[in-house]
């Protein structure tokens, strides 16, 4: 059977005297260290209620209150 074009590489390296890139490689030892697990609903609930907060900290001054003068008295 024919090679394919990365075998050639790996070859042509290790002939070269280069670093074989299998060795480069991390060893996981049977771990998958990518697990995707679906957030809560809890999770979830928080992520829309901080949504664009840290955009709009500047237009909050914290001064949003009103005096009203009573003028008939």
């Amino acid at each position: 059977m024919s090679r394919t074009q990365a075998q050639k590489q790996r070859q042509r390296c290790l002939r070269e005297g280069k670093l074989d890139p299998a060795l480069q490689r991390l060893h996981w030892h049977g771990l998958n260290p990518v697990s995707k697990a679906t957030p809560t609903l809890k999770e979830l609930q928080a992520k829309q209620q901080h949504k664009h907060k840290s955009r709009n900290l500047n237009h909050s001054h914290g001064d949003d209150s009103f005096f009203h003068e009573d003028l008939s008295a």
